[in-house]
């Protein structure tokens, strides 16, 4: 009948209109087409044209748009990425169900899956993360962060809306759940060979090599399960993990977290890269003016087409400008920096970190020796060296730094007084501490026996 009454009301219609009724029905549907194309485009950049920002702008409508990863409106994931997405979340996101959570995992298999679920049981933003995260990316929060970065005039407005949208929420599921989620996998990974991800079969559907020459004979299922248990450096990635999470959530000596210094020292070295290479910032810079402009330049072609020396003799000297030092001191140098630089624990699991690497690279994968050292150990002895001087950074012509780390203060003698010298800098500082230490002398002298 409903059929019957649909035919009837179109030949009503063709019967009105003639042949015209298709092209009106056409002209529609075109009509509805371009305003939904209209409605889901991503908006134009808000800066200004001529702007660095703009142009970030620019590049990040562009990448949406052509729709690799998102959708080109933005509003979910992409064809090409929804598949894989989709079997992750189907997967990983049983560990919330009430019966599917004792079922078996073909991602953590079944004693993976048992650790996730007690672990999202006593920390539900813990354990379920990777479900979360899949559906905060299907969600408005990618097109929210979109909308927010186009939309921001100045590149202080930029840096807030990557702080409010990505980094703060990202820092703060760091220092809740980071340690616990590697400790749960590391409780349970020698078990992984039973994840069916690892099998031969769905190896196979995804187009991976099952018989790569770097198994040396090993089923794929025997490799990888041995690689992700005992290959793969755990007990640095655990140290390196342990101490960067514990130095980046304590809090300075105002009680903001540390990752907050570090996100302001990041802008501000934005800042200063635009000023050294000529690029036209947005909006008035919130880079503070108590310091003449020299101190916020720096020779960019050093840094591009100089070795190691060359860059670091560069920086030293920039860093040894008396006038300059007190801006560097708060901007580079704050107790935050020093609680990373001085956590011997830390750097020696980077250097462990590094060595574990490469020997994976040239024991595993075949490397050569010189190709190992070229890629970690290079790289390790610049850090190295890089560290030693920051622990202790001071100059020729008296400027230093002091790399107090949070929650240590300036005060000298069993009772606590306060150091004349607290809140002093570079040379004025070492003048007033050697005049201490002169009157110190003095003191000795022509006191008691």
């Amino acid at each position: 009948v409903h059929t019957q009454a649909s035919k009837e009301r179109s030949s009503g219609i063709n019967a009105e209109y003639g042949d015209l009724y298709p092209f009106y029905r056409m002209r529609f549907l075109l009509c509805l087409a371009l305003l939904g194309a209209a409605v889901a485009q991503m908006p134009d950049p808000a800066a200004g044209s001529r702007t660095f920002l703009y142009q970030l702008q620019m590049g990040l409508k562009m990448w949406v748009e052509e729709g690799s990863v998102f959708k080109p409106n933005g509003m979910g994931f992409s064809s090409a990425v929804s598949t894989g997405a989709s079997f992750v979340k189907t997967d990983i996101c049983r560990i919330k169900h009430p019966v599917a959570k004792n079922h078996e995992s073909a991602i953590l298999g079944v004693a993976c899956k048992a650790a996730f679920v007690g672990l999202y049981e006593e920390k539900p933003q813990c354990g379920a993360f990777l479900c979360d995260l899949i559906e905060t990316l299907e969600g408005d929060a990618p097109l929210e962060f979109f909308e927010a970065f186009l939309g921001a005039t100045t590149d202080d407005d930029a840096f807030q809306v990557i702080e409010d949208h990505i980094f703060t929420p990202l820092m703060e599921w760091n220092c809740d759940c980071t340690l616990d989620v590697l400790d749960t996998f590391m409780g349970c990974k020698s078990n992984m060979g039973e994840a069916k991800i690892l099998s031969v079969n769905m190896a196979g559907l995804a187009g991976i090599d099952t018989n790569a020459p770097y198994q040396k004979g090993k089923g794929f299922n025997a490799f990888w399960s041995e690689f992700i248990d005992t290959t793969i450096p755990w007990s640095s990635i655990r140290t390196v993990v342990d101490r960067f999470t514990a130095n980046v959530c304590s809090n300075d000596n105002r009680g903001d977290k540390c990752y907050s210094y570090f996100f302001d020292t990041v802008t501000k070295l934005y800042q200063w890269y635009m000023k050294s290479t000529g690029l036209k910032p947005a909006g008035r810079s919130s880079a503070s003016r108590k310091y003449d402009s020299s101190c916020t330049t720096f020779n960019m072609e050093v840094v591009a087409t100089g070795g190691f020396t060359d860059i670091k003799e560069a920086l030293v000297n920039k860093m040894c400008v008396d006038e300059c030092s007190g801006l560097y001191q708060d901007t580079l140098f704050g107790c935050c920096t020093a609680n990373m630089i001085q956590d011997n624990e830390l750097t020696g699991g980077l250097e462990d970190l590094a060595t574990d690497l490469k020997d994976l690279v040239v024991d595993t994968f075949g490397y050569s020796e010189e190709e190992a050292n070229a890629m970690f150990s290079l790289y390790m002895g610049y850090a190295t060296e890089a560290l030693g001087m920051l622990r202790n950074p001071t100059c020729d012509n008296g400027v230093s730094y002091d790399m107090i780390p949070c929650g240590a203060d300036a005060r000298d003698g069993e009772e606590g007084e306060m150091s004349p010298c607290a809140g002093l800098k570079g040379k004025k500082k070492k003048k007033c501490e050697a005049a201490e230490q002169e009157g110190s002398g003095e003191e000795e002298e022509g006191g008691y026996p």
